[in-house]
């Protein structure tokens, strides 16, 4: 199955990315006469949008007419679920932190556990302002144990 995962991967990613998407992951599951390919799909790393249900929709359409064109499953019945990483989801390659600038996080290092106004963005550190201190800081990648968007609710 793992090599019917990249064939798809392979498949999904070039018309994803001529539209403007990331493909995150794709995963197979076959558990009995039941079968899911979940399709993650994001933004293109120069958007700082959330993805909204009207870019799931279109890359939903993207990825269920690829996928017309090939075997999946043995030409089985399946289920497919195409879904954005989500607003919870960890933070941890310079993609993922570029997708966020302009956002709040909550970072925890293997000394500290703080807040950051994120502004940029390298490929091993970013740099932002401690909205307590309001000091300019900058976090090496490779320190950060989890770093996660703070949620704002209305």
């Amino acid at each position: 199955m793992d090599e019917d995962v990249e064939r798809i991967k392979g498949l999904l990613a070039p018309p994803l990315q001529d539209a403007g998407f990331h493909l995150e992951t794709v995963k197979a599951v076959a558990a009995g006469p039941r079968r899911t390919l979940t399709v993650v799909v994001d933004l293109d790393e120069s958007s700082t949008d959330p993805m909204s249900m009207e870019k799931i929709a279109e890359s939903t359409k993207i990825v269920g007419d690829a996928l017309d064109e090939v075997e999946v499953f043995r030409d089985k019945p399946y289920q497919l679920e195409v879904t954005s990483p989500g607003a919870t989801r960890k933070l941890e390659t310079p993609r993922h932190f570029r997708r966020v600038i302009g956002r709040r996080l909550e970072i925890t290092t293997k000394k500290d556990t703080f807040k950051l106004d994120l502004a940029e963005v390298g490929e091993s550190s970013i740099t932002g302002t401690d909205p307590q201190r309001k000091e300019s800081k900058t976090v090496d990648l490779g320190e950060i144990r989890k770093a996660q968007v703070e949620l704002k609710f209305r």
